[in-house]
């Protein structure tokens, strides 16, 4: 309907042309020196060449008669809010913030006229001999404030600001208007107050569990008043070390063993949460630090033991909550699954006490990254709901890894990051879309292959958690065997175009995969398929076949 729509409108009369046949009397106008605008308009100048063959030069001066495309800034506009307008006199692209301007020059790109970019290496980018434009009045934001797929795809600099992503790990830098830039991530208790520089005199800084202080990689006492100033301190510490980054992570360790000493378990009683003690203490440390750095958010966790939200205290303005139901099912979204009636309250408690939740999600399986985890209805499904529970930032972990590789990672990541610009688009018809631009002649097979991955979860009811074993109820041997004819067909399909039967090859591994850790030892099949899926790993250079697990010693450990 995009493309059809597209169609009608340029070739109406009434459209501005900017250029035809190669040649156009246009300029970019860019009479700020903001990084944000200068790279939006190198971006706006090389994608219009591209598209109509004529290239518009970029000047600081608007000439008097001559039409133009403006890129400004504009201070009434919220940060990375942007305003497409058209007149008499040509296009006017105004932006709030660092990033406002640039995003509107690729929403013109994307949004009017059809450019995509599906990979750090696949785009499409449309021809016409004719470069116009309708009468436009656009003015548009993100859904999100802070929007991170935690894909290691996704992390490349041009995808990733061309996509519209604006998350710690994306490798955006300061001549691109920046990013949401943490200056510690996560799990910081350890770095905060380490019990191998303090428990030996200071136990009373760790965690009380069983009648003793916990040493080692244990939680922190949050009613010690010397770990609330060593905390403030080590903050300051690493505002000064880190003076560009936007958020810094004052956050639990990656454990339980939370602290259970009279002063702790008074609080967390009050409170009818463990999170009572934590954000009381997340918050005092918020409020030291906003009083010499106004601009500076706390961002802590709401995770395993910490993720009912407290009943009392309230995460302070400068405070961002990260909610992460990691225990959840991810065939399914949060409020479409008996499995995740927890996870759903929980959020639905939050967004009631704060209107700046941030939500750390997942969409690989951290056990078998080339495994498929059949995530894609979860996906479309979540991020939609979050945007109805008021939040405000996403970041979704993939497969993050040296090397990438994860399954499907480009697909999961191109269809995260458009929704979380703008979560009411037709995440089937993002899915089209990409198969067909990155898969060519090969897209009906790898749709077809994505549905059999999906089906137990939508026809069965079956559920999906990210550790799940190659065994899982949602595979089935028919499901492999019919997955094995479409890949044959898909890489016959794509003999004659190098790039797409490459992406199919890539994607194979996840069937590849499967079918090797499901054949049994002393299985005739299970030698070839052990080298066919070595000869994948090394060909596309994966480092990492699960969170920590390299590659390396998995190809050893199964004879390859």
């Amino acid at each position: 309907m995009v493309c059809a729509f597209m169609a009608i409108a340029l070739s109406n009369p009434a459209d501005i042309v900017i250029a035809e046949n190669g040649v156009t009397d246009w300029a970019i106008v860019v009479e700020e020196t903001l990084p944000g605008l200068q790279h939006g308009a190198k971006e706006l100048q090389t994608f219009l060449k591209e598209i109509s063959g004529a290239e518009l030069s970029i000047v600081n001066k608007r000439d008097r008669g001559r039409k133009a495309i403006v890129v400004r800034s504009d201070r009434k506009l919220r940060e990375e809010e942007y305003v497409i307008r058209t007149d008499a006199n040509g296009i006017t692209i105004s932006g709030g913030g660092l990033r406002g301007a640039m995003y509107g020059c690729y929403g013109l790109l994307q949004d009017v006229l059809g450019c995509r970019w599906f990979t750090s290496t696949i785009s499409r980018i449309p021809r016409r001999r004719r470069l116009a434009v309708p009468s436009l009045d656009i003015r548009e934001k993100p859904a999100f404030e802070y929007r991170e797929p935690f894909f290691t795809e996704a992390f490349e600099t041009h995808w990733a600001v061309r996509n519209r992503t604006n998350g710690n790990a994306q490798r955006i830098d300061e001549s691109m208007g920046g990013k949401i830039s943490y200056g510690r991530f996560v799990h910081t208790f350890y770095e905060i107050v380490s019990p191998e520089v303090y428990f030996k005199d200071h136990p009373e800084y760790f965690s009380f569990v069983d009648g003793r202080r916990q040493d080692g990689y244990k939680q922190l006492c949050l009613t010690n008043p010397d770990v609330l100033r060593i905390t403030i301190a080590k903050v300051e510490e690493w505002i000064r070390d880190n003076p560009t980054a936007t958020i810094f992570s004052v956050s639990q360790n990656d454990t339980y063993s939370y602290c259970q000493c009279d002063a702790c378990k008074k609080i967390e009683t009050e409170e009818e949460s463990p999170s009572g003690p934590l954000l009381r203490f997340v918050n005092q440390v918020a409020d030291a630090i906003g009083k010499k750095h106004p601009n500076v958010l706390i961002d802590t966790l709401a995770y395993q033991w910490s993720e009912k939200p407290p009943k009392i205290e309230r995460p302070h303005k400068n405070v961002r909550v990260r909610l992460a139901p990691i225990y959840a099912c991810f065939a399914h979204p949060l409020n479409g699954c008996e499995q995740n009636r927890t996870a759903l309250a929980n959020l639905k408690a939050w967004s009631k006490i704060t209107n700046q939740l941030y939500i750390w999600h997942y969409c690989t399986d951290f056990a078998h990254y080339l495994q498929p985890l059949p995530c894609l209805d979860e996906i479309a499904g979540d991020i939609k709901l979050f945007k109805e529970s008021g939040v405000v930032g996403v970041f979704d972990e993939g497969a993050y890894p040296p090397g990438g590789c994860g399954d499907m990672a480009e697909l999961k990541s191109y269809l995260l990051a458009r929704l979380m610009w703008n979560p009411n688009l037709d995440a089937n018809a993002i899915i089209t879309e990409f198969l067909n631009g990155v898969y060519g002649d090969a897209a009906p097979m790898i749709q077809e292959w994505l549905d059999l991955t999906h089906l137990a979860a939508r026809e069965k009811n079956i559920h999906a958690t990210i550790y799940d074993p190659p065994t899982a109820a949602y595979f089935s041997q028919e499901m492999l065997e019919r997955g094995r004819q479409l890949f044959d067909e898909a890489e016959l399909k794509t003999l004659t175009d190098a790039q797409a039967h490459e992406m199919v090859r890539k994607a194979r591994m996840g069937l590849q995969y499967l079918e090797f850790m499901r054949t049994a030892e002393g299985d005739p099949k299970r030698a070839a398929r052990a080298k066919e899926l070595a000869d994948a790993i090394r060909h596309f250079g994966v480092q990492q076949v699960s969170e920590g697990g390299s590659a390396a010693e998995f190809l050893k450990r199964i004879g390859q």
